[in-house]
């Protein structure tokens, strides 16, 4: 008996469940029947406008009489920073077909779901009957406006730029650069939306998001800093020498090399030829001077190093000449030659360098800019002179090939064509010192030795015939040096000429 009872007690359960489901059920229908589709309930308004009960096209038609006739009370200001933009109605074609608008309301309380309807049914209770329609949707060409207002806003991140002009006055200036900013298009909207409920007449603030730059000019300052100036004389050279020194550092003129390149002499001031730009000037062939293209060239060479050096930029070839040169001190300078010695270096700061080469009718100048030293630290060339190399005298050259016919002929007419020179070795160091002068590190880049050279004499070499007379011979000989009063005092007058040749490769 217990278990009839209950079992009988589930069943009545089961069916005052149903019996709720299906009235409810049926007064979800009843409540669409009462409300056909395509029509507003009874207590919705848009905007503020009633339109309860009507279908979507009485709709339409009120919505659309009511706007027009309060059209001319709109009035929008955006403002960004400094700007603003002002609007009314007048700037904008009312929309002529508000169908699609009220379609868009009434989808927002309309749904083929019963649940789903009563969900809406609720929310626009909770709204007072009030369904929110963006006047955006009423004014055409808003949405070209907002895309206006955005481009005169947004911009991209440009970052501050260095100008190097070397062949003006200040050598650098600096673009401030730009942040970046841009514009959330979907807030900006929304924002709008939300002003218009409440008035006709809104301000909005775009919303903006700005990302600044991560350099600052005073940060590029920093990074063109002189680090270092070298000059040589050429003062006493010919028209084409001082030509070819400054074709050869003109493809330097204005070069910027960026942190970790290497960088070639010979490359990057090509061949030595006329079409180049090169004329012909003294050359050093076998320890001898003749004419070449491209003479002085080393002279551009050493003067790029030396100012490398003094930037404390790494140098990764050199080479010493076969003569040591006039213009730097012993162990300083760099020849080059295409296809046998070349000046490589590589930026080694962190920062690209930036160079400036020019030239009077004295002087040829190289400047090397970069980021600046740790605490103001620079750096110095030091020659050191170990001792000199005695000559081993002339050697006197039959011309078995005519070569200087022209000028000697017969045995005991002598020409000479070189002189013999005495040799030396030398030590260079670079020095860095601090901002205040005292020395911190002297490293020892260069250990050359310049050999001694011979003279040499061309002797005729055809037999003298009976009745000539030879004139008298103005070539004195000289024997192998006994030694050298050649001192680290003197040694750079004995080089640059004032007690014997001058050598300027």
């Amino acid at each position: 008996m217990k278990k009839e009872r209950s079992y009988k007690g589930v069943y009545i359960s089961l069916i005052v469940i149903s019996a709720i489901f299906i009235v409810a059920i049926s007064g979800f229908a009843l409540m669409g029947a009462f409300y056909p589709a395509n029509t507003f309930y009874s207590d919705t308004k848009i905007n503020g406008i009633n339109v309860g009960g009507m279908n979507l096209l009485d709709a339409t038609n009120v919505l659309q009489a009511e706007f027009n006739n309060t059209a001319n009370q709109i009035e929008m200001t955006f403002k960004y920073k400094e700007k603003e933009w002002h609007y009314t109605s007048k700037d904008f074609e009312i929309v002529d077909d508000f169908s699609m608008v009220i379609e868009n309301a009434y989808s927002q309380i309309s749904s083929s779901n019963i649940f789903d309807r009563q969900l809406k049914r609720r929310e626009l209770r909770n709204n007072n009957g009030n369904i929110s329609i963006s006047y955006r949707n009423m004014l055409g060409g808003f949405n070209e406006k907002i895309d206006m207002i955005i481009s005169e806003i947004e911009q991209e991140l440009k970052e501050p730029e260095i100008i190097f002009d070397p062949s003006s006055k200040n050598t650098f200036s600096y673009t401030s650069g730009q942040n970046q900013i841009s514009v959330n298009k979907q807030e900006f909207e929304t924002l709008i939306d939300n002003a218009f409920l409440t008035s006709k007449k809104i301000v909005v603030y775009v919303p903006f998001e700005e990302v600044k730059t991560s350099l600052k000019i005073d940060d590029l300052k920093k990074q063109t800093v002189l680090r270092s100036e070298f000059q040589t004389s050429y003062k006493n050279s010919s028209p084409n020498r001082k030509s070819n020194v400054k074709t050869a550092l003109s493809a330097f003129n204005g070069q910027i090399v960026e942190n970790e390149a290497e960088i070639s002499f010979n490359q990057t001031t090509g061949a030595r030829t006329k079409e180049n730009g090169y004329k012909p000037a003294n050359i050093i062939l076998n320890g001898v001077y003749v004419e070449g293209s491209g003479g002085g060239v080393c002279q551009a060479s050493t003067t790029l190093y030396n100012a490398l050096l003094l930037a404390g930029v790494e140098i990764l070839e050199v080479s010493k000449h076969s003569l040591p040169a006039s213009y730097v001190p012993l162990g300083l300078d760099a020849m080059v030659s295409e296809g046998v010695s070349d000046l490589k270096f590589k930026n080694n700061t962190g920062f690209p360098l930036y160079i400036k080469t020019w030239g009077d009718n004295n002087n040829i100048y190289v400047q090397i800019y970069g980021i600046e030293t740790p605490n103001g630290e620079y750096y110095k060339t030091r020659s050191e002179f170990i001792r000199s190399i005695p000559h081993p005298g002339d050697r006197i050259v039959a011309d078995t090939t005519g070569e200087y016919s022209n000028k000697v002929t017969f045995k005991g007419e002598y020409l000479r064509i070189k002189y013999p020179q005495e040799g030396y070795e030398a030590k260079a160091y670079l020095q860095k010192y601090s901002a205040d002068g005292v020395l911190l590190e002297e490293i020892l880049i260069r250990h050359e030795t310049y050999n001694a050279q011979e003279g040499i004499i061309i002797e005729g070499n055809e037999e003298i015939y009976e009745g000539i007379t030879l004139p008298e011979n103005k070539v004195k000989f000289i024997p192998p040096q006994s030694g050298s009063s050649t001192t680290k005092e003197n040694v750079n007058n004995k080089i640059s000429g004032s007690s014997g040749e001058k050598y300027n490769p």
